[in-house]
């Protein structure tokens, strides 16, 4: 479980996050807002990337500590920036990633397949489309197996083909003691596996459907 605590978040005199209280549970949130809602912000303070200026985020009770690095390889984290190296390969960067968070090399292979990039892990990603860089960005936050998964409009540029892979990986990762928050701007594709929904608005929580079918914000 993680759970906010009057969760703060300044961008200068902006307020990204306001005293955000919040208690996600096992299983895949959706996070819906419109754009400048603060749902990459949200996503940013529970990975660790983004400290809040008030407030506190526990898991499991424990406080977050961007410092702990068990703690940040349980967790499994694709932005709005792929995180990849331009000039290596797919295969090579999810190997490295792999390798930093001491998963298993069987692994890699197996995670390029599911997101259908197997016949492009010998290119570089600098050479491929923002769609398949997305789809590799996903490759690389579930290489490890984490107990986390955060993902931010994964299915954006995607086709239909494409956005069903990243939804039959995120299907295949999750299980018992998971927690999965996936930000997009609408709920079509969520709300036939999503266990929960969160609506941000100007930076406050405006809905909190936990445990409940998904519906359209």
């Amino acid at each position: 479980m993680i759970e906010l605590s009057g969760v703060r978040v300044v961008y200068g005199r902006t307020i990204a996050l306001d005293a955000v209280d919040l208690r996600i549970d096992e299983g895949v949130t959706g996070l819906f807002g419109p754009n400048g809602s603060g749902k990459s912000t949200l996503l940013r303070a529970i990975a660790g990337l983004q400290r809040p200026v008030r407030g506190t985020i526990t898991f499991d009770g424990r406080l977050r500590d961007p410092s702990d690095l068990s703690l940040r390889r349980r967790i499994g984290y694709a932005g709005h920036e792929i995180g990849l190296y331009g000039r290596l390969s797919v295969e090579e960067n999810i190997s490295l990633f792999a390798a930093l968070c001491d998963a298993g090399p069987g692994r890699v292979a197996d995670v390029i397949a599911a997101v259908g990039l197997t016949d492009r892990a010998a290119s570089r990603v600098d050479e491929l489309s923002a769609g398949l860089q997305r789809r590799a960005a996903v490759a690389r936050a579930i290489v490890h197996d984490p107990d986390i998964l955060l993902l931010d409009e994964p299915f954006a540029t995607l086709d239909d083909e494409a956005a069903d892979l990243i939804t039959d990986a995120i299907k295949a990762w999750r299980g018992p003691g998971k927690i999965a928050v996936v930000a997009t701007h609408g709920a079509k594709r969520l709300k036939s596996f999503a266990d929960s929904s969160v609506v941000l608005r100007r930076g406050l929580v405006a809905s909190d459907r936990q445990r409940e079918t998904v519906v359209m914000p």
